[in-house]
């Protein structure tokens, strides 16, 4: 699990990429970092609000990057081989991911703000696939996913455990707070319910797991 902050971990996923495209740039900061860090070679930043895409550009100012005002990749006319959709919530991201071009040569980075499986079941019936997913924790926990185009047909445990994510024995304090939160529920509620209970078994399977692992 990367410890540092969101953009970071974001950030750390742009390695190789050429042409970065942030949608929904907010500040610019991550095409700022990935320029700093020298993981790519220039960036297009779009916002679908003047507000911040006019902040991307004072601290953008001198780089190589291009300010585009668009609704996700509507008005996105130039090449790029990287994409970043991040702080929305996942059904935001799956309604611009409808856009997405069709090059199989396209990463994309992915962070919603929550409510992970409703991506990851987009994805995965949306000729995406998900190459990596690394958790981060500030303040809260995130999930970021690395995706390309590809056939990929997740189960219902990968699509709420995460394909990648359940592999991870660091992930093991995220899963168990998840848990938590449902025994919570349980006992104030008293009422079990199927779907509920099914996830419990998952994810006290992959605690158990994870802690013969240590």
């Amino acid at each position: 699990m990367i410890k540092n902050n969101r953009i970071s971990a974001i950030v750390s996923l742009t390695k190789g990429i050429n042409t970065l495209l942030d949608i929904g740039c907010d500040h610019g900061l991550v095409i700022k970092e990935a320029l700093d860090n020298n993981y790519i070679k220039q960036g297009i930043a779009s916002d679908i609000n003047v507000g911040p895409l006019n902040s991307a550009k004072t601290n953008l100012k001198g780089y190589p990057v291009k300010f585009v005002l668009s609704d996700g990749f509507l008005n996105i006319n130039d090449n790029y081989d990287g994409v970043v959709i991040a702080g929305m919530g996942a059904h935001l991201i799956c309604n611009i991911l409808k856009n997405a071009p069709k090059d199989e040569n396209i990463t994309y980075i992915l962070q919603p703000n929550g409510r992970y499986e409703i991506l990851r079941k987009y994805l995965s019936e949306n000729n995406f696939k998900i190459i990596n997913e690394i958790l981060v924790y500030e303040k809260r926990y995130y999930v970021v996913l690395k995706v390309t185009r590809g056939k990929e047909k997740l189960t219902e445990q990968e699509i709420y455990l995460g394909p990648y994510l359940s592999k991870q024995s660091s992930s093991k304090e995220y899963y168990q707070m998840v848990l938590d939160k449902y025994y919570q529920v349980i006992k104030n509620s008293g009422i079990v319910e199927k779907e509920i209970k099914q996830k419990v078994l998952w994810l006290q399977g992959i605690i158990d797991k994870h802690t013969g692992e240590w």
